[in-house]
């Protein structure tokens, strides 16, 4: 299938009835749908242009270093959504977020896609993008979380190591609430997928000429790569990030126990 430039103003119209219809009732949205729209009007421009030039090389080398790009973005972007000090966080959320996409995406294209074009743009990098996506908000809302329960129990975290639990003891709660908060979105997900992403994948799938069963065993796969990325990834982040929260002596270090009290 092939749309024309008039096909695609035909289809920047349909943005009017929104646009008419704020402006009818007087909402005040439509500057900002508008400002939106030029948004991600931009930001798909650009990533249009990236993705010609990768798929255009066709470079293992200029696709590892697009997928690292995309994953270093991504893990930006969850802290910054969990509203964490990124300079902080961002090498263990970035070390999490490599780990977790780099398993499931290996094992993805490997075992399920067949491993013969591993490293062809168009099967490596919408499985890394659609992975890092999912992990954006899974850890975004794990991170924040953890981190919050470290800040504002911090006393509780010093009473069980003054009654003789380690420091992993100590933090095992908050790590569980993490994981369950990292899981939550990918159950979520396969709950709604008939009704929510599953349609665009699947019809994406279907014009790049797969066949049906192919297209939904995608899909079935791709989502429980995304849930077994969210929890490996939230795992690895709190085991990098203890070096950048605890001394020596397992103690939170002093800004993390000012923040704590």
């Amino acid at each position: 299938m092939y749309i024309t430039l008039m096909q695609c103003i035909l289809g920047l119209l349909l943005l009017l009835v929104p646009c008419y219809v704020f402006y009818v009732f007087n909402i005040p949205l439509l500057t900002k749908a508008l400002r939106s729209f030029l948004k991600m009007a931009g930001s798909l421009l650009v990533l249009g242009v990236l993705l010609y030039g990768v798929v255009a090389l066709d470079k293992p080398l200029i696709t590892l270093l697009f997928a690292l790009l995309i994953i270093a973005w991504g893990a930006a972007l969850s802290v910054v959504r969990a509203k964490l000090p990124l300079r902080q966080l961002f090498l263990p959320v970035l070390a999490g977020t490599f780990a977790g996409v780099l398993v499931a995406s290996l094992y993805v294209l490997l075992l399920v896609m067949g491993g013969a074009n591993v490293f062809e743009p168009r099967y490596a990098i919408p499985v890394v993008a659609m992975l890092t996506g999912h992990l954006i908000h899974a850890n975004s809302k794990a991170l924040h979380v953890y981190y919050m329960g470290l800040r504002h129990h911090g006393q509780l975290y010093h009473y069980l190591l003054a009654n003789g639990a380690t420091h992993r003891r100590a933090l095992g709660y908050l790590l569980r609430r993490a994981i369950q908060q990292s899981a939550l979105p990918g159950l979520s997900g396969m709950g709604w997928v008939v009704m929510g992403v599953s349609p665009l994948v699947t019809w994406g799938m279907l014009l790049g000429g797969a066949s049906v069963l192919t297209a939904v065993a995608c899909q079935v796969v791709l989502l429980i790569a995304m849930f077994t990325a969210a929890v490996l990834s939230i795992i690895v982040t709190v085991a990098v990030s203890r070096r950048y929260l605890l001394d020596d002596y397992a103690q939170l270090k002093r800004a993390d126990r000012q923040k704590a009290s």
